[in-house]
Order: structure tokens, then C-alpha cells, then sequence
């Protein structure tokens, strides 16, 4: 083997070596915070509603499963990235244990009002579970038109990056 050949696989090697791993879609920073709980119907409900007949969010884009039901299992997502205007929000949840995630994904055309804004993933209708019902774990990402991963967070029990290398 030449001197010039042994550089040249050397170089190549410490290319290689250099370049950054793939970041997982679990380890990326952009969403201040996620926050859950379970909302009633009265819970929803705005006195403004009594004056104007229309449901009105403030600042917050709200998304929902079942559009005509407002009662269900929220999560409320602030975001510290601006995504993309062809961008989606994309919630994942494991409703049971051994059952795989659902998938329930929003365009993020609507920006949330500033600075208190959020954007809130309700499971309403069918997809709320009974009222005592918690999601088992789940991940919210902020994803690209193509389906690259922006931001993302998920709860204890989504799982680890090395966990969701063998899946």
C-alpha cells in the first residue's frame, strides 16, 4: 500500500469519524413544553360563547380528533421553534401496553397569538377514551413537508433513542 493511498483512506476515515450522527427525532430541542390533562365540556366552554353563539380560542390554535366534540384528553404544546408554514404537528400515542403508537397529524399553517399562545392537540370523540383514560405514553414532533423531524418530546415511557434504534 502507497503512502498516498494510506492517507487518502486515513482522511477518509476521520471524514467519516467526524461527521454528525443523524439526530433522533426524540432528542431534539424546539418545544418549551407539553402539558396534558383531561377537559370537560364545561371545562371548554367560554362565556363569550353565551353573547356570540362561536367558539372563540384567544390566542391558542386549537386542534381536535372529532371537530363537533370539545370534551376529551388535551395536550397543550408550546412551541420554541417556528415551524415551516407546510410544517405539521404530529401527535403519536400508545393508548395500551403492546399496541402501537396513533398517529394523529395537524398542519401548522395558523401560528399561536404571542406570547401566551399554544398550540392544543385535543383526542375528542371516539379517540378521548372513557374519563378516566391517560395515555400510557406519547411524543409530540414537529415535522417538515418531507418528514423531517424539527422538534420533538415525548413522555418517561415513550422510550430512549437506543430503545427506538431496534424498532
Amino acid at each position: 500500500m502507497s503512502q498516498a493511498s494510506a492517507w487518502a483512506a486515513l482522511a477518509a476515515l476521520l471524514l467519516v469519524g467526524c461527521d454528525t450522527p443523524v439526530a433522533s427525532p426524540d432528542a431534539l430541542p424546539g418545544i418549551a413544553y407539553v402539558n396534558q390533562r383531561r377537559r370537560s365540556e364545561a371545562d371548554v366552554a367560554r362565556a363569550s360563547e353565551a353573547f356570540y353563539a362561536k367558539e372563540h380560542h384567544g390566542s391558542d390554535v386549537v386542534f381536535r380528533t372529532t371537530e363537533s366534540d370539545r370534551a376529551g384528553y388535551y395536550f397543550f404544546v408550546k412551541l420554541e421553534v417556528s415551524p415551516p408554514s407546510d410544517g405539521r404537528l404530529v401527535l403519536e400515542v400508545v393508548r395500551t401496553e403492546n399496541a402501537p403508537p396513533e398517529r394523529y397529524d395537524f398542519a401548522v399553517n395558523l401560528k399561536p397569538g404571542f406570547p401566551f399562545g399554544e398550540y392544543v392537540i385535543g383526542l375528542t370523540g371516539k379517540q378521548s377514551g372513557d374519563a378516566k383514560w391517560r395515555p400510557i405514553a406519547w411524543r409530540v414532533s414537529v415535522v417538515d413537508a418531507k418528514g423531517k423531524f424539527l422538534a420533538s418530546k415525548h413522555s418517561f415511557l415513550w422510550g430512549t433513542p437506543s430503545d427506538l434504534a431496534g424498532r
